[in-house]
């Protein structure tokens, strides 16, 4: 049995309820929404409810005092964090994904895209500036008249919501993933900062943690290239930002440029030449 408490649900353990249903030994548990003390203590598995924090025993509470762990950013754990670290490497091995370096790059993607702002909120890190999120809209999914089994309902609504959501991630999360190794067989190409891709992939999300890479030259489709920069700090020179074409080229010196953004963080060129000059430009 899986027990988290009564009352108003949150998306935390809503969550963390989603990610164990992915897995086989906990699919078809019962799960019961309690704060007593003999049904918790019952329990095979504990969620945001207890007062304890021990993953031998399956107790996955973060509200005592002597719970204190954060992510190296400062983002506290809650539950749903919790059982994300515990668990994701299950997760995506039931998923299909099997090289140790994707696992990694798959379970660290997706705490950074939504787990980690659920246990933000659930912590109160926005409480002075609260902001719309995905815990809104959880929050907002609480039966308003508070009678029981309408609330049950309610809850296993958000629950199948979670699910919903996860499924995606968790597919999106793979999909970055399995070109890791695709692209980190790449990076000989990379000098003086500037990335050249002789195909078209997925890599904004591999190179945000790599600082070394400052701009990526790569194919957008069969006639055109990109240019795309890797942070505010290595933008495209200002002289290009907002001009198309002939203007663009004008000021660049380059024959068959199409754009440049108006922050500077992208352009679209006919040819590598072009896409790599504007890359080196400074």
């Amino acid at each position: 049995m899986i027990v988290t408490h009564s009352g108003r649900f949150h998306a935390d353990e809503v969550f963390a309820l989603a990610m164990l249903k992915f897995l086989p030994e906990f699919k078809d548990q019962e799960v019961l929404r309690t704060r007593e003390a003999d049904d918790i203590e019952q329990a095979e598995i504990v969620l945001d409810v207890g007062g304890d924090y021990n993953h031998e025993k399956k107790r996955y509470d973060h509200h005592q005092n002597s719970f204190t762990e954060q992510r190296a950013n400062g983002i506290p754990f809650a539950t749903a964090g919790i059982i994300w670290r515990h668990y994701a490497e299950s997760i995506f091995k039931q998923m299909g994904l099997e090289a140790d370096n994707e696992i990694q790059f798959a379970v660290e993607w997706l705490d950074a895209k939504l787990i980690e702002d659920l246990d933000a909120v659930d912590n109160g890190v926005y409480s002075d500036d609260p902001r719309p999120s995905v815990s809104l809209l959880v929050a907002m999914m609480n039966e308003s008249s508070g009678e029981p089994e309408k609330q049950q309902a309610a809850f296993d609504k958000a629950v199948n919501f979670a699910s919903d959501v996860l499924k995606n991630f968790i597919q999106a999360a793979i999909n970055q993933a399995q070109v890791v190794t695709e692209l980190e067989a790449k990076l000989d190409t990379l000098e003086n900062g500037i990335w050249v891709l002789d195909s078209k992939a997925p890599f904004k999300d591999f190179i945000q943690n790599r600082p070394e890479i400052q701009r990526v030259v790569y194919p957008r489709n069969e006639e055109q290239f990109g240019v795309y920069c890797n942070g505010k700090e290595n933008h495209l020179p200002e002289r290009f930002r907002g001009l198309r074409e002939g203007e663009l080229s004008k000021v660049s010196g380059s024959e068959d440029t199409v754009f440049c953004h108006k922050s500077g963080f992208m352009a679209v060129t006919l040819s590598k030449e072009s896409a790599l000059f504007l890359a080196k430009s400074v």
